[in-house]
């Protein structure tokens, strides 16, 4: 019986990384995998992310308690370089990188003023100094950004195995140094629901931004875009976030056309009743799983063409891919797919058809069980 154990800074339900350790944990244990989990700190809804694995403890127990009967331990998001060494030193470990966060010491892999995408392989000395433009952070020192920024990703280098979910990951892994035959490439499973999405109950189409509200997501983006919709619409924004202040203040020109819901525990609840989901990101996605999730309900996409989101966002097909930043261009989109909803339609039952032909329990458990082998 394979046994794996996921490390995360976070146990419970911050953003995708979690929602998809917690999904992959419940998928792997009922096909004979054992998975524990460790984590530095519990946050929102630890009870339920923590009841889809096996055994549960905390990083420093962890490495106290030391040894390890694991076959691979998978490192998602550790930000502690010395922890890193331990569970190196420990056994063979993996590292699944969800985010920019590794490589880039902004967090977000855009430059801070024009906001244009990065296409560099991390450097110190440039890179640390990019970063102290960012928002002012806690940990926005010159330690976080120079010394110890660095020696948390030659940690993170020296664990050898990698995993991503998207071929756009792993081009950027790639551009890192690191070799692309130690690359995992494994997607995610996404349960494409027996019904489509139903029809509006209130009559009035409504466009869904779900996420995170950080600035990296781009809902300020949207915002302005949806200002420039001819068609009557309501936009639905679900999420918490340190943006969100800033957010409500630029969606008062719109007044009711745009409602904030606040977190939501089960996102599938959210997809219902949506005429399309906007993925309004800025930076570069490293894959985006709502928009999968959004196509197995049969709800069309209109998002930026960063990152990963063209490996499901396919133009004109299963919805509509906007040039980044374009907000002339996102509000066109969505009026396309508010004034042609058998169009709408049509592209929201391909999208279905692409997640239920390419995001299965099949496929996430081969690449499980091929990365337990050492084939990535």
């Amino acid at each position: 019986m394979p046994r794996i154990r996921f490390v995360n800074q976070y146990a419970g339900i911050i953003g995708g990384i979690e929602r998809y350790m917690e999904r992959t944990a419940q998928l792997l244990r009922r096909n004979g995998f054992t998975v524990d989990c460790c984590y530095a700190e519990k946050t929102r809804d630890p009870e339920r992310f923590l009841a889809a694995f096996d055994r549960a403890e905390t990083i420093s127990e962890a490495i106290r308690r030391g040894g390890s009967e694991y076959d691979l331990t998978v490192l998602h998001k550790v930000r502690d370089a010395a922890a890193v060494r331990a569970f190196r030193d420990a056994g063979r470990t993996a590292v699944f990188i969800h985010d920019h966060e590794y490589y880039c010491p902004r967090r977000a892999y855009y430059y801070p003023v024009t906001r244009k995408n990065c296409s560099r392989a991390y450097r110190e000395t440039f890179c640390g100094c990019c970063a102290m433009l960012r928002r002012p952070a806690p940990d926005n020192t010159f330690r976080a950004n120079f010394g110890g920024f660095a020696a948390l990703w030659r940690e993170i280098r020296a664990c050898g195995e990698f995993i991503v979910l998207s071929g756009f990951m792993r081009s950027v892994l790639i551009r890192q140094g690191i070799p692309a035959e130690k690359i995992a490439l494994i997607p995610p499973a996404v349960t494409v629901p027996d019904a489509v999405s139903s029809a509006e109950a209130d009559g009035v189409p409504h466009i869904l931004a779900i996420g995170q509200l950080i600035r990296g997501k781009g809902v300020d983006q949207l915002l302005t875009a949806m200002r420039k919709v001819k068609t009557p619409c309501v936009l639905d924004v679900v999420g918490t976030g340190n943006d969100e202040v800033n957010l409500k203040r630029l969606a008062e020109p719109l007044g009711d056309k745009a409602v904030f819901h606040g977190y939501s525990p089960d996102p599938d609840d959210a997809f219902r009743g949506v005429r399309a989901v906007v993925l309004p990101w800025r930076w570069q996605e490293p894959f985006g799983l709502v928009g999968p999730e959004a196509l197995a309900h049969g709800v069309p996409l209109a998002g930026f063409d960063v990152g990963a989101v063209r490996e499901y966002l396919v133009d004109g097909q299963t919805g509509v891919l906007v040039p980044p930043g374009d907000t002339d261009a996102m509000a066109q989109a969505v009026d396309r797919l508010l004034n042609d909803p058998e169009e709408a339609r049509a592209m929201g039952l391909r999208g279905r058809e692409l997640v239920s032909a390419r995001f299965t329990d099949d496929a996430l458990l081969h690449g499980w069980r091929n990365m337990i082998r050492g084939a990535a």
